[in-house]
């Protein structure tokens, strides 16, 4: 639906409603990535609380290390939706891209940590959690780049294309057809 081509050309109406949906969503998306420190920082302290030793501090640092980039990937997004700038939101596509990979990752050794070594049932929640990350590329690619990119790509035909203004009494009269 958002990238696919239509057999008619979008009136400004809905070209109109249409980016101002996609960019609302991507204003959504921004917040969530910025919003999202908070669960890192409690899978931080669940971490740190609940298991010891070298893979633990990997955790740890690796949940830690995720933090800057989130910031300035919600920020990215956030500010090129306000702003209407392609190249903010070319970045910000990147950023979902590498950062749903990070994730994917950390799920993946956060996982198989904690069902290899929990025996506590706060491990098996971690395990679960970490195994819910893993997914992270997925859901990112099935839902944050496709938005992002419909969104970008509707403000490049938008600025590239310049719209003509004629009035609405001008169009398809007979005067102006003889």
């Amino acid at each position: 639906m958002l990238i696919c081509a239509q057999l008619r050309p979008p009136e400004e109406q809905d070209r109109g409603a249409r980016k101002k949906a996609l960019k609302d969503a991507v204003i959504c998306i921004g917040w969530l990535k910025i919003v999202s420190i908070i669960c890192y920082m409690i899978l931080y302290y669940l971490v740190r609380a609940n298991s010891e030793g070298g893979m633990s501090n990997v955790l740890q640092s690796l949940t830690l290390a995720i933090l800057p980039p989130q910031i300035v990937h919600g920020i990215l997004l956030f500010l090129g939706a306000l702003e209407e700038r392609v190249l903010a939101l070319e970045i910000g596509l990147w950023f979902c891209l590498i950062l749903g990979s990070y994730n994917t990752i950390l799920g993946i050794m956060g996982g198989i940590y904690f069902i290899r070594t929990g025996y506590l049932t706060m491990h098996f929640l971690l395990a679960l959690i970490f195994a819910l990350m893993a997914m992270s590329l997925f859901s990112v690619l099935c839902h944050d780049v496709l938005i992002v990119y419909a969104y970008k790509e509707m403000l490049v035909t938008t600025l590239s294309t310049p719209v003509s203004v004629v009035p609405h009494s001008e169009q398809n009269t007979t005067e102006n057809l003889k």
